[in-house]
């Protein structure tokens, strides 16, 4: 028995430790997850900002990379598509031709217009459409060239009182019979400059007498307004059809 005052130090087993091992695969769901956590094939949103980090592995070591040191800067930005389908013209506004760019791309592909032997243009705006220079005062020295032509000649020609922009069927028409087409690109050299704008008109057609015809023009308008605004219209009926494409071109 015990007597008074012994003390007694003892150790009461409650019950064993468990090891619940590891989950089989595919046994543990969405559900069961905190929401902060992220599988491999989890899709992001939108792209990371550049001060963003993940975790890769590195031999078997995790490490922390920040986004900036992979983030590319593409060399084109699309800002705007545009299809016409027997449009009068076609717009690109100043929510597109803005001061972020110094140069831009104008593409038009598989264009075709209602008049046969006709060809498009373009015309500029200092205030976003509300009127546009028409005036005779763009400058141009043109090039261009035709199967009918031998040893590949090229005839060109100059101007300083044009009403518009060349683009796509000067010196030899666009054609309206069946696959006959025009496309090619202008080049927009800084819009936003205080000085003289320049414009590069590049393209290919099959003209009104089913030959193909290159044609590149090298145009000025000598201005300090900032250009926002530009529109494209053929020089008489409508544009049928052809994608209009305007990127923004990084530096």
């Amino acid at each position: 028995n015990l007597a008074t005052g012994d003390v007694i130090d003892f150790v009461q087993i409650l019950g064993n430790v468990l090891d619940i091992g590891q989950p089989s695969d595919d046994t543990v769901t969405a559900a069961k997850l905190n929401d902060n956590v992220i599988s491999g094939q989890t899709e992001l949103a939108a792209t990371p900002a550049d001060t963003d980090e993940f975790l890769v592995s590195d031999a078997g070591t995790l490490k922390r990379v920040d986004y900036s040191h992979i983030k590319s800067t593409p060399g084109l930005v699309k800002l705007q598509t545009q299809t016409a389908s027997s449009s009068s013209s076609i717009t690109f506004t100043s929510t597109y031709i803005t001061t972020t760019y110094k140069k831009y791309y104008l593409d038009y592909t598989n264009v075709t217009i209602s008049s046969d032997g006709g060809n498009i243009a373009a015309t500029v705006s200092y205030d976003n459409g509300s009127s546009y220079v028409t005036a005779g005062i763009y400058k141009y020295v043109r090039y261009y060239s035709n199967t009918d032509l031998s040893n590949n000649s090229i005839v060109s020609g100059a101007g300083t009182t044009n009403t518009s922009l060349l683009m796509l069927g000067t010196g030899n028409g666009l054609g309206t019979s069946t696959d006959e087409s025009g496309s090619g690109r202008m080049t927009i050299f800084d819009p936003n400059s205080a000085d003289s704008k320049f414009f590069l008109c590049e393209g290919m057609i099959i003209d009104s007498g089913g030959k193909l015809s290159q044609q590149k023009i090298y145009q000025a308008l000598i201005t300090s307004n900032t250009i926002n605004n530009i529109k494209i219209e053929p020089n008489t009926g409508t544009i049928e059809t052809g994608t209009f494409t305007l990127y923004g071109v990084t530096t």
